[in-house]
């Protein structure tokens, strides 16, 4: 388990930290352990959703199927056709 010597403060109202205090004691957990827990759940939430992009399954298919579909590039084709900044000796 790594060490636990960061800290991390926050400011509460009354009502919010009576509210945190309750539901840590129903479930048996300090306040500190039931914030850092809730925090950390939402964190990997949050990451996770940033790292995932979500469509529906006919968008997908559209998408994946356009791959397959050849067009004419023309910004890319006259780039190609472009001189070439550096050339191999």
């Amino acid at each position: 388990m790594a060490t636990k010597d960061e800290r991390l403060e926050m400011r509460l109202s009354k009502t919010d930290r009576a509210l945190i205090e309750d539901a840590a004691k129903r479930i048996d957990e300090s306040v500190t352990d039931f914030t850092r827990n809730a925090a950390l759940d939402r964190a990997q939430h949050v990451l996770a959703r940033a790292e995932v992009t979500l469509m529906p399954a006919e968008q997908f298919d559209a998408l994946f199927a356009s791959l397959d579909i050849a067009d004419e590039a023309p910004e890319l084709a006259k780039a190609f056709a472009a001189p070439r900044r550096f050339k191999r000796g």
